[in-house]
């Protein structure tokens, strides 16, 4: 296991996540203009740089692990992306633990936690072979 392609690419998800959801929050500040000033069929571009902007949270960390690790680069995707998803899951239940009143809303917000997990951990796990063949060829140059 290579523990310091797993700590920095925990830091590079971070950031990334961060740099994400703050061009997303620029976006959408926007978003009412774009759409009355462009035109109709320019609309499919910017839904596409929407998303395109959202993918940078798993992308980016990723590929990272994937170009440092020298075997398994989907195992460490993986575990990569559990750890964050953990991290994550955890920073939303602290967040909402104080408005949740019942123990359906605390199994809801518990199971969102599970579902970020296993969503990070198949994206980063899905990323990481990219960064891999990319560190390859290079090497190979």
């Amino acid at each position: 296991m290579n523990k310091r392609a797993l700590t920095l690419g925990l830091l590079i998800a971070i950031l990334a996540s961060v740099i994400s959801q703050i061009l997303l929050h620029g976006q959408k500040a926007i978003a009412s203009d774009i759409a009355l000033y462009t035109p109709y069929f320019l609309s499919p571009l910017f839904s596409m740089l929407i998303q395109a902007t959202s993918m940078l949270a798993w992308a980016i960390p990723g590929l990272y692990v994937g170009y440092l690790c020298k075997n398994k680069p989907a195992q460490h995707g993986a575990m990569l992306g559990a750890t964050y998803g953990a991290l994550l899951g955890v920073t939303v239940f602290a967040m909402r633990a104080s408005e949740l009143s019942s123990i359906g809303s605390m199994l809801m917000v518990a199971t969102s936690a599970l579902t970020q997990m296993a969503k990070y951990s198949v994206l980063f796990a899905l990323a990481a072979p990219a960064g891999y063949l990319l560190a390859t060829s290079r090497s190979n140059l």
